[in-house]
Order: structure tokens, then C-alpha cells, then sequence
């Protein structure tokens, strides 16, 4: 496993990260692990290197208590959305409490919804401040957000943002680059274009004749996804079979998360997984 710097924290973390478990499943792409093995899953992710833990998305429960408990070479990060300011430190406590925790090493928040709301920038301000959060890391997740990033880089209070960024969505490149010469850190999700689609149909789909509608048609979720298609066909479709090997039918998960690594601005990738078979092959070239 590789270990990078992230910003200016200090934390040396794992080049991939366990991003939430249950975003997989949620989003219909495949069936939804027992218990067993979403505890096998974690216990492997350490087991080989990963030291940088995502939570938020209700999976984090099955975290194995031999996880748990204050080490310095392991981290956690915690995605809250865009919360109502007065519900931030209940939110956090919680989440310290299952993790047997007093600090959160990472705390991440939509950018929309910081910079709209001063009284949330003053609460995280304060969090920061009494030690129960030590970095602050923006979601880049909707267009306004994404093309903030590209035209000014991160803000000045932020520690680090969280980008999309992989093999046909690489518009973040210029952004990633900015952050790196201002000393911030750089998560990335969406390395395997998302779980909106199976990474099959991915690499199988004639993306040049195919449009946002074959992509609705396609993906579990249907129609729920119609508001967002264009955003998702954007980190989604495109040209994955090209990390292929030439007698490979389908590219290696593996090759996606090793691209987006190749990247030396990237701090770590956040990648979800839905096996520990899942979790090997994603961590296979790494």
C-alpha cells in the first residue's frame, strides 16, 4: 500500500480508502452482504494497508471493534451533507462514540451548504477548535461546486476537498493541481464511475452511441435517477474498456483506481466495495 500526505494535516493516509459500504447496495447494483462480511471486509481493508475509513452512510455500525479505539496510523472520515448547524456536534458525538473516539480526523461537508450557512461554518470553526474534528473537507459534488474548484481551488478555511475525478471524467484535473500548489488535501470518489451502473455495463456499452437515457435504462435505479442523469452520465460513461489488457474482455477495477492514483495530487481514492473479493481486485495493482 502507498501512504500520502494529506494537505497539511499531518496524516499520512492509505492511497485507497474503504468509501461507505452501503453505497453500493443502496443504489441496487448488487444484493446487500450480511453482517459477516461486511466485518470480513473491513478487517481485510487493514489487514492490507488501508488505514483511512469512510462513514456516514449507515454501514459504519458493522465497523469491527478491533478497528475502533484511538491509533494514530488509523483515520476516519465522516460525511454529514449540508447539516443544520445546531445538529453538527450531536451528529459527530455519535459517530466519536461508536469509533471510541474523542476527535474525528476528517469531517466532510457539502460546499454548497458551507458556504451558504455561516452559522455551520462557525460551528465546524468551533469543533475544530475544542479538538472533536481535525480537518475540514469540502464535497465537490454537484456542477456549482465542481466549477467553484476549477476557477478559485479550495477555500481557505478547508483543509482539503473531494472531487470526482477517474478515467473518463477527468475535468478535475486542473483543480487537483491548483489544491496541490496551495498545500490542501484531495479525496476522490467516483474512481470507478460511481455505483449508479455496473461496472459490466461500463465496460461493455457502446458509449458512443449510447446517451443519458441508455444510462436510465441500464441502471438499477431507473427513473428515481432522471434529476441527476446528466451529472452522472458525465463520471459514468465513456471509454472504460481501454484499461482493458488486450485478451481482458472487461478492464480490472484494479487499472481504474490505479489510473486516478497516478494523479500525485491525489490524497487517497474513496472506493465502496460490496466484497472482500471486490476489495482485492480494486487493490490489486495498488
Amino acid at each position: 500500500m502507498q501512504y500520502r500526505e494529506f494537505g497539511q494535516t499531518g496524516m499520512q493516509l492509505s492511497a485507497v480508502g474503504l468509501g461507505g459500504l452501503l453505497a453500493h447496495h443502496w443504489e441496487g447494483a448488487s444484493g446487500h452482504p450480511p453482517p459477516g462480511e461486511k466485518r470480513q471486509i473491513y478487517l481485510r481493508a487493514a489487514e492490507m494497508g488501508v488505514n483511512l475509513f469512510d462513514m456516514g452512510y449507515g454501514d459504519e455500525v458493522h465497523i469491527p471493534a478491533e478497528l475502533k479505539g484511538v491509533q494514530d496510523d488509523r483515520y476516519f472520515s465522516l460525511k454529514v451533507g449540508a447539516p443544520r448547524a445546531a445538529e453538527l456536534e450531536d451528529t459527530v458525538d455519535r459517530h466519536l462514540a461508536n469509533i471510541q473516539r474523542e476527535a474525528l480526523d476528517i469531517l466532510r461537508v457539502h460546499h454548497y451548504g458551507y458556504m451558504a450557512d455561516e452559522g455551520l461554518r462557525q460551528r465546524i470553526a468551533a469543533l475544530k477548535q475544542a479538538g472533536k474534528v481535525r480537518a475540514l473537507c469540502l464535497i465537490r459534488h454537484f456542477e456549482q461546486d465542481q466549477q467553484a474548484y476549477l476557477d478559485r481551488g479550495s477555500e481557505p478555511e478547508a483543509d482539503a476537498d473531494l472531487v470526482i475525478y477517474n478515467y473518463v471524467c477527468r475535468q478535475q484535473a486542473v483543480g487537483i493541481a491548483r489544491a496541490a500548489s496551495m498545500g490542501k488535501g484531495v479525496l476522490v470518489m467516483k474512481a470507478l464511475g460511481g455505483q449508479y451502473l455496473s461496472w459490466i455495463h461500463k465496460n461493455t456499452t457502446d458509449w458512443m452511441a449510447a446517451t443519458p437515457e441508455t444510462l436510465i435504462q441500464l441502471s438499477p435505479l431507473g427513473e428515481s435517477m432522471r434529476h441527476e442523469v446528466e451529472l452522472v452520465y458525465s463520471f459514468s460513461a465513456g471509454s472504460w474498456h481501454e484499461l482493458a489488457a488486450p485478451d481482458e474482455k472487461v478492464a480490472p477495477t484494479g487499472a481504474a483506481v490505479a489510473w486516478v492514483l497516478d494523479n500525485p495530487g491525489v490524497s487517497s481514492a474513496l472506493v465502496a466495495v460490496a466484497s472482500v473479493a471486490e476489495l482485492e481486485s480494486a487493490l490489486a495493482l495498488i
